[in-house]
């Protein structure tokens, strides 16, 4: 229980790394990949490809943070590297944020590098079940492929020498994962119906700059409460402000599903005076 009290900032910071790291345009690319596919299918697990996939990303990220936490606690490591890892995360965030900003200007950034693309094997191209569909999600948690992935590993690794606080951080790392890649399949597969994908580039637009905001807000409130004790805020005021930004997104979530019932009433009420004028 004091782990969770002295630590929900922390956790709520991964949760939005996780949330993050959901948005990377390859984790997006494959599962909107797996989901048209199965789409044409007709396969019950469409709407879940974003779910298996990140399931079995997480699965691996916590893997990874538990052997990182081992290895610190059996190993001594120099003050100077311990101060490298606790500024890691910081300057991860910065990088993620210029990355964004980056990728915001360009129209099309959903495309899979080579590399992690010929990890996996080509019967995946062939065979497309739940059971590949978590195989792939553990293949891309073996690299660490973007800077959000690497800030999870240096907060669950800095704040804490127990293995225990490393599970818990890579679970919630995964939870925001899982939450983000979930609403994607889950979107995807009801708009495929009515073919309106702009709708969903919107929502990740927006989304994207929500966090943008938050992966310069982050390092910089560090650097500054760091250079003057004052501007520090206590934990309760910390908590307040990351439940008012995931209620943010939720509300983006919220927002887009409303549309998209608002949409598919009005095309139902169109379809019946067509009807009723026939």
């Amino acid at each position: 229980m004091d782990i969770l009290q002295q630590d929900l900032t922390g956790f709520i910071v991964l949760s939005v790394l996780g949330l993050r790291h959901g948005l990377d345009p390859d984790h997006i690319t494959v599962i909107d990949s797996y989901t048209y596919r199965l789409h044409l299918h007709k396969s019950k697990w469409t709407r879940w490809v974003g779910t298996l996939f990140t399931f079995g990303h997480g699965i691996m990220v916590t893997a990874i943070a538990l052997f990182l936490c081992i290895l610190k606690n059996n190993f001594e490591i120099p003050p100077v590297l311990d101060l490298v890892v606790e500024w890691l995360s910081s300057v991860m965030l910065l990088l993620m944020g210029i990355s964004n900003l980056i990728n915001l200007s360009r129209k099309d950034n959903t495309t899979v590098s080579g590399f992690r693309k010929r990890l996996l094997p080509k019967v995946f191209d062939n065979s497309l079940n739940p059971f590949t569909v978590i195989l792939t999600g553990i293949i891309f948690g073996f690299i660490f492929d973007t800077s959000s992935q690497i800030a999870a590993f240096g907060y669950a690794v800095s704040v804490s020498n127990q293995w225990v606080y490393a599970i818990m951080g890579g679970i919630v790392f995964s939870l925001g994962l899982i939450a983000t890649g979930t609403c994607d399949s889950l979107l995807l597969s009801k708009l495929l119906k009515t073919f309106d994908q702009k709708k969903i580039q919107r929502h990740r637009f927006k989304l994207n700059v929500l966090i943008t905001i938050m992966c310069f807000a982050i390092p910089l409130y560090k650097i500054a409460s760091t250079w003057n004790e004052s501007l520090e805020l206590s934990d309760f005021q910390n908590n307040i402000v990351g439940l008012v930004f995931i209620s943010i997104i939720i509300s983006l979530y919220a927002e887009l599903y409303l549309r998209h019932r608002y949409a598919k009433a009005e095309t139902v009420i169109v379809s019946e005076q067509v009807r009723a004028e026939d």
